[in-house]
């Protein structure tokens, strides 16, 4: 990407079901790169939908309820809140119904809201996940505004979906399909995380040059190597054990179970614990799979502060990442980074080809094991248990490798190139 010598201000429209209080990955990431881009003179607008789903609580938080529309200010962001349709429900085939009314009351709800409180624009940039139809949402209200969309894809659906199962209609399927490529075809950019996923969806058809790649970074100065021995560690008893440490959502992909089935085995290991800070649909299913099992090598904490994340990160022996077979290639991991960052090394459950293990490959931080592996998986980790040397080395590369390839200043700066570029192509 060439640079653009003449800067002026960029104003970026951002639509997204989820944004602060709710915890994920992505609002630390997308958070900070607007902070930075809002420094370099852009004038950045959120829309947004009412806290819902998080922190304990089902439906629409109760001090939102009532309203359809809400304008405050995000640290120098403009933050359009919108109504949302928000149901209690369960995993049920009733609960996916409704959960698609959730998406399409914020389609309809963040559309008039980006139209009427918007503002002018000269970018509509749309995160991927969820929902799908965000894309066509955005691309709408492009039209409205004369200005091109950016369609971000940070997770592959519905591939994730499908192959997880939690799509089995062939009707529905092909309804997602005709959906992913009609927003690709109407995107200005597509813009992605890895070059795995890159090839993944120039698969579909989508030509070269729409495609284009700027990893998520890694904060170094938020996430730095710490003593094991730390407020955290003590805290919870495990400051003097070798920590094998899985920390983030605990999904349908990421195959969590294996951790557990290889802690039944290294049971005799007494100074060996698994230790789980997490949330995410199948924690109970997985912490209920441990107390079957009577494992007293197996620690549960529940999800802690995002400053905190250091302590817990530097309470860790070996990060570990796990994915399903044929699941770690529609995402890559941000506990990959957070631990590489850390200085930890990391154990990666994942296809070898796969795009989390040619990260891992290719930083020197740590080693890949082949999911359902269960035996492979116990000996990988008494290897690292009884090689302090290889440990240190793999956390030293890992720390190194996103020092030089994705901390914040350069990703930014890739971000600004990138939205000038699609200013000045358009003009």
């Amino acid at each position: 990407m060439e640079k653009i010598r003449k800067k002026k201000q960029v104003r970026l429209l951002v639509i997204m079901l989820y944004w602060y209080p709710y915890e994920g990955p992505l609002m630390p990431i997308y958070g900070r790169i607007f902070q930075d881009l809002i420094n370099k003179g852009y004038q950045i607008t959120l829309v947004t939908s009412f806290p819902h789903f998080r922190k304990g609580r089902s439906e629409t938080w109760e001090e939102y309820r009532g309203k359809l529309y809400e304008v405050s200010d995000w640290k120098g962001v403009k933050l359009i809140r919108s109504w949302v349709f928000a149901p209690i429900f369960g995993q049920s085939n009733s609960g996916l119904f409704y959960r698609a009314l959730n998406f399409i009351s914020f389609n309809l709800s963040s559309t008039l809201a980006a139209l009427f409180l918007g503002g002018k624009a000269d970018i509509l940039f749309a995160p991927s996940s969820p929902p799908l139809t965000n894309g066509l949402v955005c691309w709408l209200v492009s039209k409205f505004k004369r200005c091109s969309m950016v369609y971000n894809v940070q997770d592959l659906y519905p591939d994730m979906a499908v192959e997880m199962g939690l799509v089995r209609s062939r009707s529905v399927v092909k309804l997602l399909v005709i959906v992913e490529k009609l927003v690709y075809g109407l995107a200005k950019k597509v813009l992605t995380i890895s070059e795995g996923m890159a090839a993944a969806i120039r698969r579909k058809g989508v030509p070269d040059d729409k495609v284009e790649v700027i990893e998520n970074f890694i904060d170094t100065e938020d996430i730095q190597p710490q003593s094991k021995n730390n407020l955290f560690s003590r805290y919870y008893g495990i400051h003097d054990k070798f920590v094998i440490l899985y920390a983030g959502n605990i999904g349908i992909p990421h195959g969590v179970e294996i951790l557990v089935s290889a802690a039944e085995m290294l049971k005799t290991q007494k100074d060996m614990v698994f230790c789980f800070v997490a949330r995410g649909e199948r924690k109970d299913m997985v912490q209920t799979l441990a107390a079957k099992k009577k494992l007293k090598n197996v620690k549960f904490i529940d999800p802690q502060p995002e400053s905190w994340v250091p302590l817990i990160w530097a309470s860790a022996s070996v990060g570990a990442i796990t994915y399903r077979s044929g699941l770690a290639d529609f995402s890559v991991p941000s506990k990959l980074l957070a631990c590489m960052c850390a200085q930890r090394p990391v154990i990666a459950v994942a296809d070898h080809d796969s795009g989390t293990a040619a990260v891992v490959v290719r930083a020197g931080c740590g080693l890949t094991v082949t999911p359902g592996s269960v035996d492979e998986l116990s000996k990988t980790i008494l290897r690292l248990k009884n090689n302090e040397v290889e440990r240190r080395l793999m956390g030293e590369n890992g720390r190194n490798y996103v020092k030089n390839n994705l901390n914040r200043s350069n990703i930014t700066e890739r971000y600004d190139i990138f939205f000038r570029n699609v200013v000045m192509r358009r003009t």
